[in-house]
């Protein structure tokens, strides 16, 4: 599994969701602004990834997210 869909499967545990789109809020996966400011934590952690302020702010899909990271571990 690559780590763009070992994230997706993390997120949907998360979401107690069997399993996310790309299209989907983070919202919609019950996470509030404090939630998500805490996962991107653990993915900066993680991942070796880093989000600056305004990637926090852009970051509304799981897409937008997914996309911040894959652009990271290229």
């Amino acid at each position: 599994m690559n780590k763009i869909e070992e994230i997706k499967q993390r997120l949907a545990e998360v979401a107690h969701k069997d399993s996310v789109s790309e299209e989907m809020k983070l919202t919609e996966l019950g996470l509030d602004s404090l939630d998500v400011v805490e996962l991107l934590l653990k993915l900066e952690e993680e991942y070796d990834v880093h989000f600056d302020d305004v990637d926090m702010s852009n970051l509304v899909t799981v897409g937008d997210l997914l996309g911040a990271i894959s652009a990271q571990l290229k």
